[in-house]
């Protein structure tokens, strides 16, 4: 007489639904993984953030690389921006800030080596101080910005420092 074993029966749902959940831990907030080169990357771009929100154009260029170079998304180069420009520039444009409210969602890291590179959506809105022509009258122009889009941030990896060298 010939016995046969139990099969055991796992609906096809089962199996994706456990296929498709995360074995690793993320970074709490977001679905980046918990590494310590991910949690040193997030947390220049926080301190960029805050920095930001605080007008802080010293600590916001603390943040960049000596290489930093940025072209702006144009093939004009005119409008690129380089480390050496950047500090005046942060100046110039947060001191024309009111309030700023800025947020940032980590979507991806991707490091390889000693760089990576950090895809986010940035929800920022500011407010904009009064601006002044040449006569010292009101200029007009709007009060207020709102930006809403995904951006990449470039990092590169100096001493035990993580550093941006593209998008801010």
């Amino acid at each position: 007489m010939m016995t046969l074993a139990p099969t055991l029966v796992v609906p096809a749902g089962a199996m994706l639904a456990t296929a498709g959940c995360r074995a690793e831990p993320t970074i709490p907030g977001t679905e980046i993984p918990d590494t310590q080169d991910n949690r040193q990357i997030i947390a220049v771009l926080e301190r960029y953030r805050t920095s930001f929100v605080s007008r802080d154009a010293a600590a916001v260029l603390s943040t960049a690389h000596p290489t930093y170079y940025d072209h702006a998304g144009t093939d004009d180069p005119s409008d690129d921006t380089t480390y050496t420009e950047l500090g005046q520039l942060l100046r110039r444009r947060l001191s024309q800030l009111d309030s700023i409210r800025f947020t940032i969602d980590y979507l991806d890291v991707h490091a390889t080596g000693d760089r990576a590179v950090v895809r986010v959506w940035i929800d920022a809105s500011f407010r904009f101080k009064p601006l002044l022509d040449s006569f010292g009258e009101p200029r007009q122009s709007p009060p207020y910005a709102r930006v809403m889009d995904h951006s990449e941030f470039e990092l590169v990896r100096e001493g035990e420092n993580w550093l941006i060298v593209r998008g801010l």
